[in-house]
């Protein structure tokens, strides 16, 4: 992962120290996603490219990184966004050799509705909406139906807990905040944006002393940095 740039390292004495590495950092800082909704002016910026099964490793590479960034896949081939997001793709990939190729383009739809049409497959909203009310239902036990946050299930488990939690933040990493044009007020990132929120309140109010009495018995406390006050 140091190779990577996930992480950095630093030997302090006979201990080596691992920090999260800057490109990794800035995106973790803001565990509950974005919140600032795009605008649609009538077209999607698109990238269209073919990588043969020969270069897999490289296919693979540049559709992770097209989604990191906030590309969604309209189908095989063609990844749509509503930003202009073809310098940051291109600075972190190599060049796609021949017989592949990548170019980038936008897209107007002949219609709002087809607009909204797209949206939906490529975001796809319809697998978001049926992922949303089992993770309601857990964060809804968890505080009582917002009565009483914490009170829920008071013996659950630190690992327990956390199968919700990555539940969670992999939706919101997965579900960007969309145009309210094309999908409505009511779209699932910002449910899902309210599910983080309340994971976090639940994991503060069962857990957060809990961990901080722990890492305080650690020989090594001295060498942890808290992210909060980075």
């Amino acid at each position: 992962m140091v190779h990577r740039s996930i992480l950095t390292s630093e030997k302090v004495g006979r201990v080596t120290v691992y920090r999260l590495g800057e490109r990794i950092l800035s995106g973790f800082m803001d565990i509950a996603g974005d919140r600032e909704a795009p605008t649609f002016d009538g077209c999607f910026h698109s990238a269209l490219y073919s990588i043969p099964e020969t270069s897999r490793m490289l296919r693979d590479r540049f559709q992770y990184v097209a989604r990191m960034l906030g590309y969604r896949q309209l189908r095989p081939g063609l990844l749509l966004s509503f930003a202009d997001l073809s310098y940051e793709l291109s600075a972190q990939l190599p060049e796609v050799a021949e017989p592949g190729w990548c170019e980038f383009a936008t897209i107007r739809p002949e219609s709002q509705e087809a607009a909204v049409r797209m949206t939906s497959r490529a975001f796809d909203l319809e697998a978001a909406s049926l992922q949303l009310p089992r993770l309601e239902d857990a964060l809804a036990a968890l505080s009582l139906n917002d009565r009483q946050p914490g009170a829920g299930h008071p013996d659950m488990s630190l690992v327990k807990f956390f199968d919700i939690y990555f539940q969670v933040a992999q939706a919101v990493m997965s579900h960007p905040i969309l145009p309210p044009a094309l999908v409505g007020p009511d779209q699932p990132a910002l449910r899902f944006r309210t599910l983080m929120d309340r994971c976090n309140l639940e994991y503060y109010l069962r857990f957060d002393q809990q961990l901080l009495e722990r890492a305080d018995a650690s020989s090594a406390f001295d060498l942890i940095e808290w992210l909060p006050n980075r």
